[in-house]
């Protein structure tokens, strides 16, 4: 079958990421518009070649096999801060950097924060995309595919660094009147939460005919009544909280918790940026990606009904609590070891949910107790006891065949949870 060409060949060819669905004629177009642009690239790369001899240039491409916000904090943030942080150990001239996301932005208001610190070339400077995707690496010229992995050293240079990103006057001024117009007292910290919605998931990812995949995204979706109970303890504590979310399935009942329903309501692109980045810290239910951004920013990150083990977020003031799994055959919890040793995600694995392991999920008692433990936390009124301590040690001990780069040492398991579960350890 031969693809339906899109309309309008000039515009597409020029500024379009694709021209058709599939097949030959993709291949051609794509062939086609590398040919066109080629010219442009190489005077491009004579000018930026002898530019380079003074000054190193890198371009950054970013991943986009789906335009998320993650993506883009875990290519772009962790490759800034490992540039600056080079650079100031070598005492070089700073490199003339760009990025090249080759999809659309996820949210502008954030990119355009990018678009402050280096040219950010996405769907919306294709033109521009075009001409530097082509240029190829000669003299000082170095073009980097960026990955999850980029230094054995990442988590603690991220640690030690200060957000690339920064709010302008006239976007602070905004932000105060965003939260005057949201929040019944605008005096009051606020505390931003948001859990996976499966509207979200059916916008982002197509199914795949090819099941070999074997992921499951859904099963270990929790529920927000799960969450009523903590949401009501912050907001007797003072404390405003916000649901987030870029496409939520329901309205939640105001009448069962106290929540400011801000994604379902009032959302906007510049609003996420600005709340995410002044909230008092972030509440990410199940690998929801609110934390992405809220930690460029370096506001801390709580991740509750975490699917996995292997990894961590990057705050040094991050706290979590796993989902745990229940062995149907052997009619118990499975050790922490065992959620280590599954690897990354264990919780989206047809072939484990499918089988022998259900997923048990966080009670509102353990998510209430490690919320407050984040509040307390961030006032420096949590009091850490000598059993808390060795049963961290422990716990961190099990993360040692962890690689460097994917965990950050600081991130900590709820007291109350390692306290509850430590025999699992």
């Amino acid at each position: 079958m031969i693809p339906r060409i899109k309309t309008n060949l000039i515009k597409y060819f020029f500024f379009g990421n694709s021209i058709t669905d599939d097949g030959y004629l993709r291949l051609a177009y794509l062939l086609g518009r590398f040919l066109v642009f080629l010219p442009l690239s190489l005077c491009a790369t004579l000018v930026l070649g002898v530019y380079s001899i003074f000054r190193p240039v890198k371009i950054f491409m970013l991943r986009c096999d789906v335009s998320r916000i993650s993506n883009i904090v875990e290519d772009l943030e962790v490759a800034l801060r490992i540039e600056a942080h080079n650079t100031k150990i070598s005492g070089a001239k700073p490199a003339l950097l760009f990025a090249v996301l080759d999809c659309d932005s996820p949210n502008r208001a954030f990119t355009k924060m990018y678009g402050r610190v280096l040219p950010f070339l996405d769907d919306d400077r294709s033109f521009f995309r075009g001409i530097i995707r082509y240029t190829l690496p000669i003299f000082r010229i170095e073009r980097r595919y960026l990955a999850r992995r980029q230094s054995e050293n990442q988590m603690i240079v991220w640690a030690e660094s200060p957000s690339t990103l920064t709010f302008t006057d006239n976007e602070r001024k905004q932000g105060v009147e965003l939260q005057r117009s949201l929040l019944p007292d605008s005096g009051r910290p606020f505390v931003c939460i948001a859990l996976p919605e499966k509207s979200y998931y059916l916008t982002k990812y197509i199914p795949s005919e090819n099941s070999e995949s074997n992921q499951d995204i859904y099963s270990c979706m929790p529920s927000w009544d799960s969450y009523y109970h903590c949401i009501n303890t912050l907001s007797v504590a003072g404390l405003n909280v916000i649901r987030m979310g870029q496409s939520v399935d329901t309205k939640i009942d105001q009448s069962a918790c106290r929540i400011i329903d801000y994604a379902s309501d009032s959302r906007s692109e510049f609003g996420d940026a600005w709340l995410l980045g002044n909230c008092k810290f972030v509440i990410a239910g199940a690998g929801t990606g609110i934390y992405w951004p809220a930690s460029a920013l370096n506001k801390p990150a709580l991740l509750t009904d975490s699917y996995g083990l292997f990894n961590s977020s990057y705050g040094q003031l991050d706290l979590k609590i796993p989902q745990l799994a229940w062995s149907r055959s052997e009619k118990k919890l499975m050790p922490f070891s065992w959620m280590i040793g599954q690897g990354e995600g264990w919780g989206h694995k047809k072939s484990l949910i499918s089988g022998d392991i259900e997923i048990v999920k966080n009670t509102s008692e353990e998510i209430t107790e490690v919320v407050l433990e984040m509040n307390q936390r961030q006032d420096g009124t949590w009091v850490e006891s000598d059993e808390d301590k060795e049963l961290q040690s422990r716990f961190n001990a099990l993360r040692a065949s962890i690689p460097k780069w994917q965990v950050q040492p600081g991130v900590r398991i709820g007291a109350d949870f390692l306290r509850r579960y430590q025999y699992l350890l």
